[in-house]
C-alpha cells in the first residue's frame, strides 16, 4: 500500500473521519469499559524482554514527546499513571499526555501537519488513516528490536495490520465470545444450565419468552440484534469471513449468509411488529431498569465490561461460553475482538522515542498493572496467565475472560481503507434481512455489489 500523505489535503483526511464515525461496527462498543490502572514496568524490546544499553551506545539527548488518548478526564487517571511510571522508569524520554482527544481532534492535528508523537484510537480508524499515508508503519521497528508479534493475541494484533504492514500495537482489547443470562429467569423457566449450541439457544429463547393476556411480549429470551446489529460477531460465530486472499470481498459466502438466516429465526418466532413494540418499552441499559437485570431480556451477547459487579457467584447475571453451531464443534470459543490501538503519526517529530513508549505499553508488567485496576483484557499472552491477574480475587469476574482470550477462534474485521463503508453496508442490509424485507442471500449479494468496486480500487 503506497503512502499518499503529501498528496492528500486536510478536507480529504477529514472525510475519512466521517466514514469512521458513521461505521456500524460494534468495535466502538468497547467504549463502555472504564479504564484505570497503574503501571510500573520497564520498557522492553518485546512483550517479554527488557532492553539494555550497550557500552558502546552513544547517549542521546533528553526528548519530550506528546501522547494523545481518547479517555475523558474522569477516566484518564490510570493512563496518566502509566505515563508517569514510564517517565520515572528512565530519564531520557518524557511523555506529555493529553486526554479526551477523539478521532476528530486527532485527525485534525494529523491533517494540519502538527500531530502528536504517539496516539491511542479505536482500531477501525487505523486502516483509512494508514492508507492516506498519515500513520507510520512499524515493520522496521519490529525488525530492529525483534518485537515478537506472536506474543500478542493474534486477533488483536491482526487488527493493526493493513495490507502486509503493521501500523500500530493493540494496547487493550474488548471481546465478545460470552453469553450472559439472567439467573432468575432461567430458574423460573426450569433451566439449570446455559445453552451450549445455537439450536439450544433458540430453544431456550422460546422457553424464556412470555406474553401478557393481550398477547403482547413482556419478556424475550434472546434478541440477536440487541442492543445493536452485530455485523461482525455473528459471521465469526459461524466461521465466516469478509475478504479472500485475492482481494475479493466475501460477505455472501455461505457462512455469513447462514449467520443472518439464523438471526432471522428469532424475528420469525416473535413477529416483526411485536419485537418493535417490545423494544420501545425496554428499560435503559446501565440502570436498575436494564432489561437484563429486570429479566425483560433473559440472554445477551456479553462483553467483558458488561455487568462487572452483577456477574459474581451470588449475583443475578450468569456467564458462559457463547453457543456454537451444533455441526461445527471446531468453532467452540469463537468470538470477536475490538482493540484500542496505539500508533505513531507519519509526521511525528520524535518517532524513535514514540516507539520506545509503545514498547513500554506492550511489556508484560505494564499490561498486567493496567488490567489490575481497569478490568480490561490485556493483549499480551503472558499477561493473560500472570498470577497478578489470575489469582487476584478482586478480578475474579474477569478470570473467565482472560481464559477465553486465549481461544484460537477469536477474529475481527479486516482493517482496510474501505472498512467503514463495508461495515455500514453490512449493517444496512442485515437490518433489511432481519425484518424480512430481503433474503439473507440477497442482502449479502447487495453488500458485495456495493463494496467490491471499493476493494478493487484499494487493491490497485
Amino acid at each position: 500500500m503506497k503512502a499518499r500523505f503529501k498528496k492528500i489535503t486536510s478536507p480529504v483526511l477529514i472525510s475519512l473521519l466521517i466514514g469512521s464515525l458513521a461505521a456500524g461496527c460494534s468495535s466502538g462498543s468497547g467504549s463502555g469499559s472504564t479504564p484505570s490502572g497503574n503501571a510500573g514496568a520497564t520498557p522492553g524490546t518485546s512483550p517479554q524482554t527488557q532492553p539494555s544499553q550497550k557500552p558502546a551506545d552513544k547517549p542521546k539527548d533528553a526528548v519530550e514527546i506528546t501522547f494523545w488518548h481518547v479517555w475523558s478526564e474522569k477516566d484518564s487517571g490510570p493512563i496518566e499513571a502509566t505515563v508517569e511510571a514510564f517517565n520515572k522508569s528512565q530519564d531520557r524520554i518524557k511523555v506529555k499526555v493529553l486526554g479526551n482527544q477523539d478521532a476528530t481532534k486527532q485527525l485534525t492535528a494529523i491533517s494540519g501537519g502538527n500531530p502528536p508523537d504517539v496516539a491511542l484510537t479505536f482500531w477501525n480508524n487505523i486502516g483509512p488513516w494508514a492508507d492516506a499515508g498519515a500513520v507510520l508503519d512499524l515493520d522496521s521497528y519490529f525488525s530492529k528490536d525483534n518485537f515478537d508479534i506472536g506474543s500478542v493475541v493474534p486477533a488483536a494484533m491482526e487488527r493493526m495490520k493493513v495490507g502486509d504492514k503493521y501500523y500500530g500495537v493493540p494496547f487493550t482489547m474488548s471481546m465478545a465470545n460470552t453469553l450472559m443470562y439472567n439467573k432468575q429467569a432461567f430458574q423460573e423457566a426450569g433451566l439449570t444450565e446455559p445453552p451450549e449450541t445455537l439450536d439450544q439457544l433458540l430453544d431456550y429463547a422460546q422457553k424464556l419468552t412470555k406474553k401478557d393476556g393481550s398477547g403482547n411480549l413482556t419478556n424475550i429470551g434472546f434478541l440477536p440484534d440487541y442492543p445493536w446489529i452485530d455485523n461482525v460477531f455473528w459471521p465469526v460465530i459461524f466461521g465466516g469471513s469478509w475478504v479472500d486472499d485475492s482481494g475479493k470481498v466475501t460477505p455472501n459466502r455461505k457462512e455469513n449468509v447462514a449467520s443472518i438466516e439464523y438471526q432471522r429465526k428469532f424475528y420469525e418466532l416473535y413477529g416483526n411488529d411485536a419485537v418493535g413494540k417490545f423494544k420501545s418499552g425496554l428499560g435503559q441499559r446501565g440502570t436498575p431498569q436494564d432489561p437484563m437485570l429486570t429479566g425483560q431480556i433473559a440472554m445477551i451477547i456479553g462483553w467483558e465490561y458488561n455487568f462487572t459487579e452483577e456477574r459474581t457467584a451470588d449475583g443475578p447475571i450468569g456467564i458462559a461460553p457463547f453457543p456454537y453451531p451444533a455441526d461445527r464443534p471446531d468453532l467452540k470459543g469463537s468470538g470477536m475482538v475490538s482493540p484500542r490501538g496505539v500508533f505513531i503519526p507519519k509526521k511525528a517529530k520524535h518517532p524513535d522515542e514514540a516507539w520506545e513508549f509503545l514498547k513500554y505499553l506492550m511489556s508484560v508488567d505494564t499490561q498486567v498493572a493496567f488490567a489490575q485496576e481497569s478490568k480490561v483484557i490485556p493483549t499480551v499472552k503472558k499477561a493473560l496467565d500472570d498470577e497478578r491477574l489470575t489469582k487476584n480475587e478482586e478480578l475474579r469476574t474477569m478470570w473467565d475472560f482472560y481464559e477465553r482470550a486465549k481461544s484460537e477462534n477469536l477474529q475481527g474485521f479486516p482493517n482496510n481503507v474501505y472498512i467503514n463503508q463495508y461495515l455500514q453496508a453490512l449493517s444496512e442490509e442485515t437490518e433489511k434481512a432481519l425484518k424480512g424485507q430481503s433474503s439473507a442471500q440477497e442482502a449479502m449479494d447487495k453488500v458485495a455489489e456495493k463494496i467490491q468496486p471499493l476493494a478493487d480500487k484499494a487493491n490497485k
